[in-house]
């Protein structure tokens, strides 16, 4: 019997290699209306939703004078990159074996939907996962639990937990109430993800497998 009826799965960066696409995207969406952020401090923000992102990187006059004109340009950029993300090792082989395991598996993306569709495809969520979200499923945006909140609505999981790669959903978990372990694929270190509440930290998707019956 496993430890949790639902698992409920980050895409960018933890399924889906796309965190540094992300970042240069912002970066030159930045540039376009003449601002400019160091990329570190771009990415030390990402998987946090967008419309938190611009004020977080850039300021409050930032996002009150051109906020929308960034995040249009910013998915412009990423149009331009996305067909470049590929999906981290054996991240189908994830899904097929806690699906096997008889858990339900919940993907929760903040991407908006086009740029969730296509990690969807690559990953054949409609066939290996119970349900998925993406930033039109939810008002607020992670590290607010809403996104989590809806995917463990829809299957009513009630011993669920995340994974995740980045602070902002282990702190998205924290909220919702559910544990969370995290994969260093994103960027962000061990020990501030463990700090930020991680249960356990594991390399990469493939590790997080080699080792499923350990955390699922």
């Amino acid at each position: 019997m496993t430890s949790h009826d639902t698992v409920v799965l980050d895409v960018d960066g933890t399924l889906l290699d796309s965190n540094y696409h992300h970042t240069v995207s912002w970066a030159s969406a930045f540039e376009s209306v003449g601002v400019t952020v160091p990329l570190w401090r771009i990415h030390r923000h990402i998987g946090m939703g967008g419309d938190r992102l611009v004020p977080a990187v850039a300021g409050d006059e930032v996002e009150q004078r051109c906020g929308e004109a960034v995040r249009d340009a910013w998915k412009k950029e990423y149009d331009g990159l996305i067909d470049r993300t590929r999906l981290f090792d054996r991240a189908r082989d994830l899904l097929v074996a806690i699906h096997d395991a008889g858990v339900d598996v919940a993907l929760a993306s903040s991407s908006i939907p086009e740029h969730a569709e296509h990690a969807f495809d690559l990953l054949d969520a409609e066939a290996l996962t119970d349900t998925a979200t993406t930033s039109e499923d939810a008002e607020e945006s992670k590290p607010h639990p809403e996104l989590v909140d809806e995917a463990l609505s829809r299957v009513g999981g009630a011993r669920a937990c995340l994974v995740g790669d980045s602070v902002w959903d282990v702190e998205a978990a924290k909220r919702a109430g559910v544990p969370a372990y995290a994969v260093l694929t994103g960027g962000y270190g061990r020990a501030e993800l463990e700090e930020a509440g991680a249960v356990a930290v594991y390399a990469d998707v493939a590790d997080l497998l080699d080792h499923v019956d350990d955390w699922l």
